[in-house]
């Protein structure tokens, strides 16, 4: 809205309040500005604007003054406002001058001004007018417009081709891309073509030619899309900068549970793949609790199942009463292993030969922080689902989910992705038995 005639009234009383002032100026803008060059929403009310002296006569510079606020020489009533176009019902992005910019008779020549109005991002620059003696209403348009602070726009999406999936990666060799992040803004980073046994193995190492940003890492972690044949990862950084991602290893199987069962003068173990490529078997590594290398004590061939498979071996050379820590290596088709990084803990006894009824036994440690092991007994060969869910039921992880052979199952769980709080846990083995158990995560 353009009040013209408010305009004229206001400069009328202006020119009586300050009758001592031969140059007297009502400056406005019909012309909204805007939050950038190319539109954009109007600038908000407050948007500091200032008046400039071109000193020199040769049009807006980074030489020109800001007039002297006074009644001397060359000075002027303010030289600095705010935009005010809510209060007066003009049209967002506008102004109005509701005191009129006055300077002395004895003004310098030249007297030639201009304004400035200052966004978050941009600069808008007006024409220069020419003062004259006595009252004159002027519009500041034309403006020109500068950019003071470039957006951050970074792509929010990384492509990374992994040809030749598993061979992508020779033998120890790893992969490294630094990336440029927006601060707040999700960016996604796809490796493929990959299959969907091919898993990731990445992280970011934050070294990287640039500001360095922290990331927080979707708890989702890497997601399959069959669509595009691709595993992605979602990440936000907390700051415009850069971090270098840094892909470790293409996994062949990807591994699911490990379980250690004590047994007279044996240990029973079970492990399961979720999906598996390319693999030649599992070599089952163990050693005595306190003692530092690991030793092979068997092979076990794999079946090489997209859908995962589940496997068993019976260690029959342990002995009653000692502590045994066992840990596995997946050997692929190449030779290359990898290491599980799990271990599983078990001490046979003559009393660990038979299960006589099912039960669910409180996890340990509990509190715990940020791992606990679950402990079922299966009296005979079953199907087995052991369950963890949140204290709103949700369901927050699925640890076992096949079947199980006679005996006692530790289960490890590990809730470093998960807030504090109290989280409950079920088994149901077979139609024979179901039971739940409370436990309790503090961080």
């Amino acid at each position: 809205m353009k009040l013209k005639a408010l305009f004229v009234v206001v400069a009328l009383f202006a020119l009586a309040a300050v009758s001592h002032a031969q140059f007297n100026v009502g400056m406005f803008t019909y012309t909204p500005l805007t939050s950038s060059c190319t539109g954009g929403d109007p600038l908000p009310d407050g948007t500091m604007g200032y008046i400039y002296w071109d000193v020199d006569n040769d049009g807006p510079d980074g030489t020109d003054p800001l007039p002297v606020v006074g009644n001397g020489f060359g000075e002027a009533n303010f030289n600095e406002f705010s935009l005010n176009w809510s209060a007066l019902f003009l049209d967002p992005g506008t102004f109005y001058f509701e005191t009129n910019f006055t300077i002395p008779p004895n003004t310098p020549a030249p007297s030639r001004y201009y304004v400035r109005i200052v966004g978050p991002a941009v600069m808008w620059t007006s024409r220069v007018i020419t003062v004259v003696d006595g009252y004159q209403e002027t519009e500041m348009a034309p403006w020109t417009c500068e950019v003071t602070v470039v957006p951050c726009n970074e792509p929010t999406f990384i492509g990374i081709e992994t040809l030749g999936g598993r061979n992508f990666l020779p033998d120890g060799a790893t992969y490294t891309r630094c990336i440029n992040f927006c601060a707040g803004v999700p960016t996604t980073i796809c490796l493929g073509p990959l299959s969907a046994d091919e898993t990731p193995v990445g992280d970011f190492s934050g070294a990287c030619q640039g500001t360095p940003t922290a990331l927080a890492i979707d708890p989702a972690g890497w997601q399959y899309n069959a669509g595009t044949l691709s595993w992605c990862l979602v990440v936000t950084a907390a700051n415009d900068g850069c971090n270098c991602f840094v892909l470790t290893d293409i996994l062949s199987a990807e591994n699911g549970s490990f379980d250690a069962v004590a047994r007279d003068n044996a240990v029973e173990l079970t492990w399961t793949t979720l999906s598996e490529s390319e693999v030649s078997g599992y070599d089952v590594m163990r050693r005595v609790s306190g003692h530092e290398s690991f030793a092979k004590v068997g092979t076990v061939e794999a079946a090489n199942s997209a859908s995962g498979s589940t496997y068993t071996f019976v260690d029959n050379g342990a002995v009653n009463g000692t502590v045994y820590e066992y840990t596995l290596s997946t050997v692929n088709l190449d030779g290359s292993l990898e290491a599980w990084g799990t271990v599983v803990t078990a001490t046979p006894s003559a009393e660990a030969a038979v299960i006589t009824e099912y039960a669910l036994h409180q996890n340990y440690p509990n509190p715990f922080n940020p791992s606990t092991n679950l402990v079922f007994d299966v009296v005979s060969d079953n199907f087995v689902t052991l369950t963890v869910y949140n204290a709103m039921g949700q369901e927050v992880s699925t640890l076992v989910n096949s079947t199980m052979g006679a005996g006692r199952h530790t289960v490890s769980f590990d809730a470093a992705n998960l807030t504090s709080g109290l989280y409950f846990y079920t088994v149901k083995i077979g139609n024979e038995f179901t039971a739940t158990k409370k436990m309790l995560l503090v961080k």
